[in-house]
């Protein structure tokens, strides 16, 4: 059976638009220390320099003439009032100083909009018609994602299934004290705030030291780790606890509290934002997850499935005319540029066969998905070194607190999962290293360099821009 979506019929640009609006909001997040910041960053500074150098993105909407077409791209005006305007201009200073600096990370949601203003393809325009399109850009932290999964959860059942991660492999050293601490204050006992602000501080230092110490992912719930804008303490002040406890206990409170907090995480975030977006990019650093071992690499891949999973995708024209659901969403695997290229194309297969089953089924409901492995500013360049008497590929670049370029060999990346008892991960591997950015033009003449950070912007514009 054949499925036709709404894009593939490809109407003319100007009755798509009129059904669709000449907005998209594209949403941008990925899991903790995936570069949604220099990403987001580099893909303002490469559509601003774009039709000055087009060559900066050679696959951006090829097959439409898309660089013979764009007529301006510009900054517009704040967005939504009240939300913060993500920091563009200071991410550029930073990564044009001497030396060149990383930005800051996500804390909250932030927006940018661009208005890219085109010459639109179709019978329905004359050969000087321009159309603009609203590119709205939303920035929000990559582990708000891991609450979608737990919105439609019971306690009982999302606290079982934390304590039990708590009490394996690396987790259990990490959790120790937390777990103690719930001995000797079972769900059964009277509700103390006092007690119940520790299990969380407890809890919550738990979480962090498994993002920092052992490279884990599936950390719920997200905002333990980034609150944002959240000043409710209490909404807070829960954590996963074994069963019992009736009314007036700590297990009764611990359980009002997880429903607070899923019901202000779906109203503040999920309902404001989330319904209103039209495409979707997670990034992830698979490199590090697989630098990290088996168990790190093994929590990813469950929490990508998770948050693939909870997604409302699907495209269609009643999505397009009501709004409420995600039409694409392509899911990046970021530092591409840590590899040499013939390992690229590998790390690309490793993230798709990751998602099989997630992407299918987003496809089954009418959304388009892809995998994809990019760097949004490339910091090293493709080298050569004699190990064991071989010629080996290897990157060469400067590592952010040295001063000459160094090459570095990251290993073989398999081109699918490796099972628990693979001898893959016997296997020695260099610690990962961060590398320098490239010095960049701060006025936006010259873009900066990339890998396949065009593919991406095609997958993800092109279409609304015929």
């Amino acid at each position: 059976m054949i499925r036709i979506g709404w894009d593939d019929l490809r109407l003319p640009g100007f009755a798509s638009r009129m059904l669709a609006g000449s907005t998209l909001r594209l949403a941008v997040t990925g899991l903790s220390r995936a570069g949604k910041s220099v990403f987001i960053t580099a893909l303002i500074h490469d559509l601003l320099a774009f039709p000055r150098l087009p060559q900066r993105l050679p696959l951006l909407g090829a097959m439409d003439d898309l660089a013979g077409r764009v007529v301006g791209v510009d900054i517009a005006l704040p967005v939504e009032p009240g939300v913060p305007t993500f920091p563009f201009d200071r991410n550029l200073r930073a990564m044009a100083a001497d030396p060149p600096r990383w930005p800051e990370g996500t804390r909250d949601v932030a927006e940018i909009a661009l208005d890219i203003r085109f010459r639109p393809t179709g019978f329905l325009h004359r050969s000087d018609s321009e159309a603009t399109l609203r590119l709205v850009i939303v920035d929000y932290p990559g582990e708000w994602l891991l609450d979608l999964p737990m919105l439609d959860r019971s306690f009982a059942d999302w606290s079982a299934d934390m304590l039990a991660m708590a009490r394996q492999g690396g987790r259990a050293a990490a959790a120790a004290d937390w777990l103690a601490f719930l001995d000797a204050h079972p769900a059964t006992a009277a509700h103390d705030d006092l007690v119940a602000e520790r299990a969380a501080d407890l809890y919550r230092a738990y979480l962090v030291r498994c993002r920092d110490e052992f490279g884990m992912a599936y950390l719920q719930p997200g905002r333990f780790l980034q609150p944002g804008d959240w000043t409710d303490a209490t909404l807070l002040h829960f954590c996963p606890l074994p069963p019992g406890g009736g009314g007036g206990s700590l297990g009764a409170t611990m359980a009002g509290r997880f429903e607070a907090y899923k019901r202000a995480a779906r109203e503040r975030f999920f309902d404001r934002y989330f319904r209103r977006f039209d495409r979707q990019i997670v990034l992830v650093d698979l490199l590090q997850a697989l630098h990290a071992g088996q168990a790190a690499f093994a929590d990813t891949t469950r929490a990508l499935t998770d948050i693939a999973g909870a997604f409302r995708v699907g495209g269609g024209l009643l999505a397009r005319l009501f709004g409420s659901r995600i039409g694409r969403v392509l899911y990046a695997a970021t530092k591409a540029d840590h590899v040499p290229g013939m390992q690229r194309d590998h790390l690309r297969h490793l993230l798709s066969t990751m998602l099989r089953a997630p992407m299918l089924d987003a496809d089954s409901r009418g959304a388009d998905t892809a995998a994809m492995a990019i760097a949004s500013v490339r910091c090293t360049e493709d080298d050569e070194a004699v190990l064991d008497g071989r010629p080996t590929p290897v990157v060469r670049g400067v590592p952010l607190t040295g001063y000459r370029q160094v090459k570095f060999f990251p290993g073989t990346i398999p081109i699918r999962p490796p099972a628990a008892d693979d001898r893959f991960w016997g296997r020695p591997f260099f610690a990962m290293p961060r590398f320098q950015p490239p010095r960049l033009d701060p006025d936006a003449a010259s873009g900066i360099g990339h890998i396949g950070l065009d593919e991406a912007l095609d997958f993800l514009l092109a279409d609304r821009l015929r």
